[in-house]
């Protein structure tokens, strides 16, 4: 698979999803999408950057979290344009975001106690703006039927709060055979993830979840400035 560079673009690492952008999509005008580009069915590269959260256990990783579902992908469409830089004109392109819904819930943390829909929406890298399909640190895209459990934050850049981007490559875990498949091998929470049954990660987040009502478990801190939702930021 092709690795896709794009210079002057600073990519987060899918925190929000494949996305090496994850977390710091801005959303920009759908006006500046050509009509005519056609969109890979399947992706043709692979992208890497830097990463929002970096985790060791999967404590911190549910702290840091907004939400943590067990949930089955129902559908997965086209989404919006979104800039992969806090100044999207001046990374010179848009890419376009893959929109993942995410239903048949089970609800093991969410920190800001929203009343949770019967589904929501997963938001991940998909396009560039030729239409080359590509991946973000490794992170498959979503495919509808996959099973397990994410670790969400709100997305930045749109305002509905049921909107969500993974916390960071390590974010999703999948429940294959009855075994748990992490969404970044080679990260080194993965390892661990690996070595879980299902029903132990699960009561892992759930305990985690836990500890952060009750004040003794706190988020990580980012590795960086980049852009955050608006409420994170003080917007």
């Amino acid at each position: 698979m092709e690795q896709l560079r794009r210079p002057g673009l600073r990519r987060l690492g899918l925190a929000a999803a494949a996305v090496a952008v994850a977390a710091i999509v801005t959303a920009v005008g759908a006006g500046r999408a050509d009509p005519g580009v056609h969109y890979d069915a399947h992706p043709e590269a692979l992208a890497f950057g830097k990463e929002m959260y970096e985790f060791d256990t999967v404590e911190k990783m549910t702290a840091t979290s907004h939400l943590v579902v067990f949930g089955t992908v129902t559908a997965v469409e086209t989404g919006r344009l979104a800039g992969a830089d806090e100044d999207p004109e001046e990374a010179g392109g848009d890419i376009r975001l893959r929109k993942v819904t995410i239903g048949q819930l089970d609800v093991l943390h969410n920190s800001k106690n929203l009343i949770i829909p019967p589904s929501i929406t997963l938001e991940e890298e998909g396009w560039d703006e030729e239409g080359r399909g590509y991946i973000v640190n490794n992170v498959e895209w979503s495919e509808v039927g996959d099973t397990g459990y994410f670790f969400l934050r709100r997305a930045a850049g749109i305002s509905d709060p049921y909107t969500y981007q993974l916390v960071s490559s390590d974010g999703r875990a999948l429940v294959v055979d009855g075994s748990l498949r992490p969404s970044n091998a080679e990260n080194e929470l993965a390892g661990t993830i690996t070595t879980m049954i299902p029903s132990f990660l699960n009561n892992t987040v759930v305990a985690a979840s836990g500890q952060v009502a009750a004040g003794i478990l706190s988020e990580s801190v980012p590795t960086g400035d980049l852009p955050q939702p608006p409420e994170e930021s003080g917007e």
